[in-house]
């Protein structure tokens, strides 16, 4: 078993941790407006568009147009509604923040995500968790996105700590596995009391202390 004295600090992913996804709505609104079905926006949204979206490779106005090349579309829909409702598809998971918060009171804690610049603005604005941490590495900012090495190793270099003494929450398997392989100790995330069982080998003291 891990004792706690071998933990520093931790990386938490945002979306699927703490914050819920959900574009489904937004997407069902985008499609109304441009008259098209909702199945044409989701395909609309290419891997490949993501990703270079998402690394910074497109601003948020490129990936705007781009969008509306791919739907196809006669019509138009303005680009700050769009932004709007691009955003409009993260939701706060409170029990999960409240814990970060608490987490924050013994622990330096960094976050670690794929995201772009209409959520990173949202978040910036709305939510406070990016305030509250120690700081954080995202992937339209390093043009990397997980579960590329170089990610982990950028989010690494911005903490004193080495590998083996972080711990990185994240709810995709394959970014867990990354982690894993540059010695990063990881939890997928599948629920709340779930992360909390599995945090009990790394840090026991302050999970029976919750």
């Amino acid at each position: 078993m891990t004792t706690a004295t071998q933990i520093k600090g931790f990386f938490f992913d945002i979306g699927g941790v703490l914050v819920r996804v959900d574009a489904s709505e937004s997407i069902r609104k985008i499609a109304e407006v441009l008259g098209v079905t909702p199945m044409q926006v989701r395909q609309a949204m290419s891997p490949q568009l993501l990703a270079d979206y998402e690394t910074g490779k497109l601003s948020g106005n490129e990936f705007y147009q781009n969008m509306l090349n791919n739907c196809d579309s006669a019509r138009k829909i303005d680009f700050e509604f769009f932004k709007y409702l691009w955003q409009d598809v993260l939701f706060p998971k409170e029990e999960e923040i409240r814990f970060l918060k608490r987490l924050l009171k013994a622990y330096p804690v960094w976050l670690l995500s794929n995201t772009n610049d209409f959520h990173y603005d949202l978040m910036q604005r709305q939510f406070d968790i990016l305030d509250i941490v120690v700081g954080g590495t995202y992937s339209f900012i390093e043009g990397y996105m997980k579960p590329s090495p170089e990610i982990y190793q950028a989010a690494l270099a911005k903490t004193a700590f080495k590998p083996e003494e972080m711990v990185f929450i994240d709810d995709l398997e394959t970014n867990v596995r990354a982690a894993c392989d540059l010695g990063i100790k990881a939890i997928q995330y599948f629920d709340y009391d779930q992360m909390l069982g599995e945090l009990h080998d790394f840090i026991p003291e302050f999970i029976e202390s919750l």
